[in-house]
């Protein structure tokens, strides 16, 4: 690690794994989702304790508990940080200011449970899906964000629909099913690309910052990395057997990819080509959220235990 990571780190001031297993304790249940604000000034993280906390990411420190009446699957910070929304389990989407705590506005987009989330780069709609067990409500809805309106709709997953994302140049969503596929959306037209490849359930996509590259997580324990272009898979990374991996995320410079699964660690591939880079098991318990800090050397998973565990991103990085 080098010495601008180490004054970096304690500048933030987060606890940062090191052969460790400390953690910030965040939820009495299941940390789903972690988000941070651009500026990284604030962390939003959704749990199965029917909560979202809104941190202090400089300070570590909980400025808000957003109260629900059902489990808290995601919750993502707006482009500008003045929004934060959260999807949770009897089907709402709420959107709440991140500064007092305050709702802002709630409403039933959906008739299952919202799994994810996603603001669109300007910060101008807001993407949501979910579903239940058995299938349920699937269909990708897109909302303004300002106030939760209705601007289109996209069914045709089968099952219930895990992540959901934008593309980095805001004209495609891109949506992570349990029916093995991943779908791309065109926003203009509302034509659907489907990608076929993995055997199970697909948890989470992520975009490179490029908008190039797609990586996905999946049930069937691999990560894959496809082709934007051509929807073709570039690269495979097969994990333990059954040991499926949740959440995948790109680093603000997109040369590292991590990912984060039922084996406890916190994991950092070379985008490139998935080439392992770093594995640290810093839990007893599974992980299933992971996001990079954007203007710290700093990676943040969360799991099963309730806690969210930091690492040093750039010990990751070769020499």
């Amino acid at each position: 690690m080098t010495l601008r990571c180490i004054v970096g780190l304690l500048a933030v001031g987060f606890p940062v794994v090191s052969g460790s297993t400390k953690g910030l304790v965040a939820h009495e249940e299941y940390v789903y989702r972690i988000s941070f604000s651009r500026d990284g000034s604030l962390m939003a993280t959704a749990a199965g304790d029917n909560t979202a906390i809104v941190w202090d990411a400089v300070g570590r420190k909980p400025l808000h508990v957003l109260e629900h009446e059902a489990a808290v699957y995601s919750a993502k910070i707006s482009p500008d940080g003045k929004t934060v929304a959260t999807g949770s389990g009897d089907g709402h989407v709420t959107l709440w200011d991140p500064r007092d705590g305050r709702l802002l506005k709630r409403t039933k987009r959906h008739a299952d449970a919202v799994y994810c989330l996603a603001f669109s780069p300007d910060g101008r709609l807001l993407a949501s899906a979910g579903g239940s067990t058995d299938g349920g409500d699937t269909v990708c809805r897109i909302s303004r964000a300002a106030d939760l309106h209705p601007v289109a709709e996209f069914p045709g997953h089968e099952r219930q629909v895990y992540g959901i994302t934008f593309s980095p140049d805001g004209k495609t969503i891109a949506s992570a099913s349990s029916d093995k596929t991943v779908r791309l959306w065109d926003l203009a037209s509302g034509a659907a690309t489907v990608w076929r490849g993995h055997t199970s359930d697909v948890y989470r996509g992520a975009f490179s910052p490029d908008g190039k590259r797609f990586a996905t997580a999946s049930q069937d324990s691999t990560i894959r990395l496809w082709s934007v272009e051509s929807g073709k898979v570039l690269q495979v990374f097969k994990g333990k057997p059954r040991n499926p991996f949740y959440a995948v995320a790109f680093s603000p410079d997109g040369r590292t990819l991590a990912a984060v699964g039922d084996d406890r660690h916190l994991r950092l591939l070379r985008a490139a080509d998935l080439h392992p880079k770093l594995e640290r098991e810093v839990s007893d318990k599974a992980l299933y959220a992971v996001a990079f800090h954007p203007a710290e050397d700093l990676l943040a998973g969360g799991g099963e235990d309730g806690k969210v565990y930091f690492m040093a991103a750039e010990a990751g990085h070769e020499e």
